[in-house]
């Protein structure tokens, strides 16, 4: 069976990889064309470009979707299945042009969290259990008719990095699992029930700043969902930082502080008040520095009991 794999992120790499050791040949692999990424807005190739040259496979980095040329050329590849793994949204004119229709991975049990960042609203949203889901793809973005799930229970240690790459492992077996039942024509695919789905929005910048009259478990929440990028922000003292990993203390002993106050400060703890109990903050990473641990960051950066984070 010809396959053509669309992916960008690290997520993607692994389906990529285990779909490269099986009996499928992959006639091409599309991803986003290379652009100025990180701080020093350097010029950057996808996860997925990166792997599949250094594999020696065939790499189309389209811009435009929905370019006659770019259809074209995935026409001539005669493809019998188009593979998706947090890619773009296919125009409805490629969907169909591989004689057995075009597929996705995606990460939620859906009709659960449709939409750009599963992954993170799981963990946001504090869920105990996600997993993954393979579905025809339809014009409707994550409407299709399902294939195969699989489960995986969230650890309360995971953030966005640890659980992404666990469950690209996972779904990696899981999307060869189904690409064989298609290929013996035993799929059998299940319509979503549209009266239980949730969205999972992209991240917006705004959505990443830290609002300290929140609970605690809600704001560690946010941390894990949001590390190790794009992180979840506050200021102090003038300066923007991201909280990295945290814990959570839910007794307030009657605390006179406001939300975003520091309460206490050891060697390797600095704990601040929320809406609800305190935010127990292990490491951080100021604008334009790596992440470290919060006593290594005080070593250059005095904070004191009553300094307080937010704007």
């Amino acid at each position: 069976m010809n396959l053509v794999f669309m992916g960008n992120p690290a997520f993607a790499v692994p389906a990529l990889e285990k779909l490269a050791a099986s009996d499928y040949q992959i006639v091409a692999v599309v991803s986003n064309p290379p652009k100025k990424m990180g701080r020093g807005k350097k010029i950057r190739e996808t996860a997925i470009a990166i792997k599949a040259k250094s594999m020696g496979l065939h790499v189309i980095q389209e811009k435009d979707l929905n370019s006659s040329h770019f259809k074209r050329e995935l026409e001539k590849l005669e493809a019998d299945l188009f593979v998706v793994v947090a890619f773009r949204i296919l125009p409805t004119s490629l969907i169909s042009i591989p004689k057995l229709g075009s597929i996705n991975l995606h990460g939620s049990l859906l009709p659960a969290y449709r939409g750009a960042a599963p992954i993170q609203w799981a963990l946001i949203n504090g869920d105990e259990e996600t997993g993954l889901s393979t579905f025809f793809i339809a014009p409707k973005v994550d409407t299709g008719a399902v294939i195969c799930q699989d489960r995986l229970p969230m650890r309360p240690s995971d953030n966005y990095g640890t659980l992404s790459e666990r469950m690209g492992i996972l779904g990696s077996i899981l999307l060869v699992e189904t690409i064989n039942l298609i290929e013996n024509g035993a799929a059998t695919a299940i319509k979503q029930n549209d009266n239980q789905a949730t969205l999972a929005p992209k991240i917006t910048k705004d959505m990443t700043i830290i609002d300290w009259s929140r609970p605690a478990r809600e704001l560690h929440n946010l941390v894990r969902g949001l590390t190790p990028t794009p992180g979840a922000a506050t200021i102090i003292k003038g300066k923007r930082i991201k909280i990295k990993e945290t814990r959570v203390d839910n007794d307030d002993n009657g605390s006179n502080y406001s939300p975003g106050e520091i309460t206490a400060i050891k060697k390797s703890i600095v704990t601040v008040q929320t809406g609800k109990g305190h935010l127990l903050i292990h490491r951080v990473q100021l604008e334009g520095k790596k992440t470290m641990d919060i006593g290594s960051f005080m070593n250059g950066f005095a904070l004191n009991i009553g300094d307080r984070f937010g704007n």
